[in-house]
């Protein structure tokens, strides 16, 4: 009799000895996939409603017969009614298809609801990345910094010893012969401290940029064709963006660095600081038609005026001496010059057009005796400056001029380059260019 009625106690009613046999909810009844509270919902059973059960388990669920197959309910929301074959059995209404169209609209529009508040998150976090890195820049860079004007200073050790020219033409010829010879041995023992410029600079700092670039695009996209101010758009084309800008881009960047890393090891770049509008850095360094298509000067850089020292493109080896210059923005580029002219050891009647608009003689000249690029000391602003030879754009999209990212001044943080920076190793005029 006890264990009669230990028995009883567990099911909901009698005839468990019958089973299978016909029983009926006692009140609204949730019918689930598996025998679990948290396993998912199949449908809920009106009050009455017969269910053929096979057994039931100790743990007090019941298994029934459920459209061709079992499924899970709670045995104690059961009654025992008759055995099977007594009377016909409603078949069980899944309403499965229903609740799963209606559960799926309903996913999906929580899933919208909850991408556009992250995007807003992650366009909130990025722009303070963004000020963040600006804020930190020099600090962070500060280590590497120095080693870079460390490369500069060691590879030409003479040059503050020659920031004017006050020699005759045939004393300043004697000197720019020696100092070709001097400079071969210090080209060879600071081999090793190229490679850990070009590593740091190609590989670290560039690559985090570019990535930065291709992450924004993804979340905030700049071409209207991706999803700029469509946000059903926007939605559908992540999986692209992703494949397109982090995927496709982000292995171009990274293979594209690892060869400039090598070719600066021994090919010698310094990082160095161009100062411009805000337009003008984004036209120079944005992929053309990468987003949306741009004017013709995309990725190429133009004479500006002045041209103090020369016609070219200026540089200058710190950041202050660019932000003279700068109308917005600061390039910082890896630049590599080339043969370099002394200008205070380069012919008198040279050096005395630096300092005038337009110096034109002063690139003619730098051209014609092989030098690439001309470094002069402006003794009225106290700075060095580097002037890359440009005689019509000869020097445009070359390989020696690398963006590797952009500072916004004005904004005071980094300045979003759309599409991502273009890949100058990629482009046919700097193949042209080497192979030339």
């Amino acid at each position: 009799m006890l264990m009669m009625w230990m028995v009883i106690g567990v099911v909901p009613a009698r005839g468990e000895d019958r089973l299978p046999a016909v029983y009926v909810t006692t009140t609204n009844l949730n019918v689930r996939e598996y025998a679990s509270k948290k396993s998912h919902k199949l449908e809920t059973l009106p009050q009455g409603t017969r269910v053929k059960v096979q057994r039931i388990k100790s743990d007090g669920w019941a298994v029934i017969d459920y459209n061709g197959g079992t499924a899970y309910c709670y045995a104690k929301y059961l009654r025992y009614h008759e055995p099977i074959g007594a009377a016909p059995i409603a078949k069980l209404k899944s309403d499965s298809s229903g609740n799963s169209l209606l559960s799926v609209a309903l996913y999906l529009g929580i899933a919208c609801i909850v991408l556009a508040i992250l995007r807003k998150v992650l366009v909130t976090i990025l722009g303070l990345v963004s000020i963040l890195f600006y804020k930190l820049y020099r600090l962070i860079s500060f280590p590497f910094f120095c080693l870079n004007w460390l490369q500069r200073r060691l590879a030409r050790p003479w040059m503050q010893n020659y920031k004017r020219n006050t020699r005759s033409d045939n004393k300043n010829a004697e000197l720019r012969e020696q100092l070709e010879y001097w400079a071969i041995p210090l080209y060879i023992l600071l081999t090793p401290l190229r490679f850990v410029n070009a590593f740091y600079y190609n590989m670290v700092v560039h690559c985090s940029f570019e990535m930065f670039n291709y992450l924004v695009e993804v979340i905030v996209p700049e071409g209207r064709r991706e999803g700029a101010d469509n946000f059903f758009l926007w939605l559908v084309l992540i999986p692209w963006r992703i494949i397109k800008y982090v995927v496709w881009h982000g292995l171009l960047t990274l293979i594209e660095s690892s060869i400039w890393t090598a070719v600066d090891t021994f090919v010698p770049a310094l990082t160095v600081y161009h100062g411009t509008t805000c337009s003008a850095a984004e036209g120079i360094c944005q992929g053309p038609g990468r987003v949306e298509a741009r004017n013709w000067l995309s990725a190429v850089w133009n004479v500006g005026g002045g041209n103090y020292a020369g016609n070219g493109i200026y540089f200058a080896p710190v950041k202050s001496t660019a932000l003279h210059y700068s109308a917005g923005s600061m390039i910082v580029c890896r630049v590599s010059f080339g043969k370099t002219l002394d200008l205070g050891i380069a012919p008198r009647w040279v050096y005395d057009q630096c300092g005038k608009p337009n110096a034109l003689g002063v690139t003619k000249w730098g051209l014609d005796n092989g030098y690439v690029t001309g470094e002069w000391w402006r003794g009225d602003t106290g700075w060095w400056e580097y002037c890359m030879y440009d005689w019509q754009n000869r020097y445009n999209a070359s390989w020696r001029i690398r963006p590797l990212y952009v500072l916004n001044i004005k904004g005071k943080c980094m300045q979003r380059i759309p599409g991502g920076m273009y890949h100058w190793l990629f482009n046919s005029m700097v193949i042209n260019d080497i192979l030339a």
